[in-house]
């Protein structure tokens, strides 16, 4: 009986010895001396800490960067995985011109002066009810409008502004309830913005109910949704119907092209890298370099395409794909050639 428990113990030591210590530290070993960047994670230190990770893409938005591609996971490493939506999905389509729509630029050398957004925004303004008839057919944007700012149980400022406004107009919450007769429950923002944006529509026409920023008595500054003639949600919520307006073909093909990756997220939702293409475009390079230093837009963007170009490179030594650039290590780089002066 001893003998057999003596070498069962010894078995559980030589097991656990092996298979939890010696096998981890050799691969640990190996990983190190083969893999030193993938092994740690690709951490990016200095002095106060980790900077980010090169194998894992972070949400650049500002400006002065460099952006990575859509995340469907909102960069977060413990909810990977893609969107999963079909080119056929209006989810995908809407997230694209949502994104697109206040950014797109037209060729260079085109003479009118004018920009996309001031087009968009006059077409716009062209048919007064024109937000009613987006709200009464369109089967992702105004629910998503509505509840832009939500969190938790509380209601963005849109989401307040369309309860407001039915409190002040029963007729909205009224058209709700005859279409509804079977809901015990008191109507969401999202499920009045239909008949709000008709109702609004009829008091504000050619108008859009935008966020604005205003001072308080005591100097500070807050938001509210008030009638506007410009607003970037209208850039993003009506750039899709705009494109496909027959009456605007002329305008939009003068467009500038925009690359896949730069509108598309990636299967994981964390990939790191974008397209040489994407980084060049004029949505990425023009902004960054005017941004960085708009009194010599032409000498800084000149540095910055050399200094992409020098941190691109193709999978598997040029065998397959298109050259990347990482987007961390891209704006780490960025920031050592022209660092961002501080604001006087």
């Amino acid at each position: 009986m001893k003998n057999h428990l003596r070498g069962n113990l010894l078995l559980l030591v030589f097991t656990v010895g092996i298979c939890c210590v010696l096998y981890p530290a050799v691969m640990l070993g190996l990983g190190r001396g083969l893999f030193p960047t993938g092994s740690s994670g690709g951490l990016v230190t200095d002095k106060d800490g980790a900077r980010g990770a090169l194998l894992i893409a972070q949400p650049f938005t500002s400006d002065e960067y460099f952006w990575p591609r859509p995340s469907a996971a909102s960069f977060n490493a413990t909810a990977s995985g893609g969107s999963n939506w079909g080119g056929n999905n209006p989810k995908l389509r809407d997230r694209v011109a949502q994104q697109l729509g206040p950014m797109v630029v037209y060729k260079a050398g085109r003479g009118s002066g004018r920009t996309p957004q001031q087009d968009l925004e006059t077409w716009f303004a062209a048919v007064p009810d024109r937000a009613a008839t987006w709200a009464a057919d369109a089967s992702v944007g105004p629910a998503n409008w509505a509840k832009t700012d939500l969190a938790s149980d509380k209601y963005g400022l849109q989401g307040e502004y369309i309860l407001m406004w039915a409190k002040e107009h029963p007729k909205v919450t009224d058209e709700w309830t005859k279409a509804n007769p079977d809901k015990a429950d008191d109507a969401k923002p999202e499920d009045l913005v239909g008949p709000f944006f008709a109702s609004f529509a009829r008091v504000h026409p050619g108008q859009w109910p935008g966020v604005v920023e205003f001072e308080q008595p005591d100097k500070t500054k807050a938001k509210r949704v008030e009638p506007v003639m410009s607003d970037a949600a209208i850039h993003a919520n009506f750039f899709d119907l705009w494109l496909s307006d027959p009456a605007n073909a002329a305008l939009v093909a003068d467009l500038e092209p925009v690359v896949a990756d730069m509108v598309t997220a990636s299967g994981s939702g964390l990939d790191p890298h974008i397209t040489l293409r994407n980084a060049l475009s004029v949505y990425q390079l023009d902004r960054v370099a005017r941004k960085r230093s708009p009194a010599d837009f032409e000498n800084v963007k000149r540095g910055i395409a050399e200094l992409v170009r020098s941190k691109s490179f193709t999978p598997l030594s040029g065998l397959i794909g298109e050259p990347l650039v990482n987007v961390l290590e891209l704006n780490i780089g960025l920031n050592k050639l022209y660092p961002i002066l501080p604001t006087p």
